[in-house]
């Protein structure tokens, strides 16, 4: 009869450890699309289209900025952590953050429950997936235009915020990538990047800008550091922080490259 016990005793240990392990899958996964939501409203800030509002996706990207802060850079996750984690302004997270919903400080809602297949919401309201952990759907900006009508799909065309092409072959090294404006020479179609991205020492088209904002392009080399993976390129949005900010500026969106690419590989 002791020797039972302790069989179920051990057995019950065992479901609770299980059921801690998939609360802990669903809230990596619900911080991998906290980094993937930012990469592209930080992308949206870059590269705003004609009716974005600058300061409404300043202020999302301060939201997110807060709830990464307060929820997926902890180190340990306690109880009171857990169920009832809070932002500076008091507004609660979730009652749960394995097994309920998120929210941002405006109390919108992010999601309904994490690793689960659910609407993913920017803070400002707006869709950015109908059927987040399924592979094949689409995505869409900030501002409701569409990014990709398959998410995570080799050969599959990305759109700029304003509905220019990124790519036609999202994931595929070699592939053609765009800037979002025509070309600098007056001619027809939007400036190439590179036609072969990806590859280590492949030539690219390097964006700059002269004391008066105007922009102009240099010839450049991709160093080793640039030469991406099929994989790394599924990042879209990463890949383009990278090509627009990495040696630009020292910012935030270092962080966000695809060298530290949580989405590219994210639980679901």
């Amino acid at each position: 009869m002791k020797r039972f016990s302790t069989i179920m005793l051990w057995l019950m240990l065992s479901q609770q450890s299980m059921a801690e392990s998939t609360g802990s899958d669903n809230f990596s996964t619900a911080c991998a699309t906290v980094e993937f939501m930012a990469k592209m409203v930080a992308v949206n800030i870059l590269i705003p289209a004609d009716h974005d509002s600058v300061a409404e996706l300043n202020n999302m990207q301060n939201a997110l900025q807060e709830l990464n802060r307060r929820v997926c850079q902890s180190v340990i996750l306690t109880q009171d952590t857990r169920y009832e984690s809070r932002y500076s302004s008091g507004v609660r997270i979730s009652k749960d953050l394995y097994n309920a919903a998120w929210y941002f400080p405006n109390g919108q809602l992010f999601m309904a429950q994490a690793g689960r297949d659910t609407n993913i919401f920017y803070p400002n309201g707006r869709i950015m997936s109908y059927h987040w952990t399924h592979g094949g759907e689409a995505v869409f900006w900030p501002n409701g235009q569409v990014a990709t009508f398959r998410l995570r799909y080799t050969n599959e065309t990305w759109y700029y915020p304003a509905g220019q092409i990124i790519t036609y072959e999202a994931g595929i090294r070699g592939g053609r990538w765009f800037y979002p404006f025509p070309r600098l020479d007056g001619r027809i179609g939007q400036e190439v990047i590179s036609s072969n991205w990806g590859y280590d020492d492949e030539d690219f088209n390097f964006l700059n800008f002269d004391s008066r904002g105007n922009p102009y392009i240099t010839r450049e080399r991709i160093r080793r550091k640039l030469a991406l993976s099929d994989s790394d390129l599924l990042d879209v949005a990463g890949v383009l922080l990278l090509i627009t900010r990495l040696y630009q500026a020292e910012d935030s969106a270092r962080q966000f490259v695809p060298a530290d690419s949580n989405i590219t590989g994210p639980a679901w």
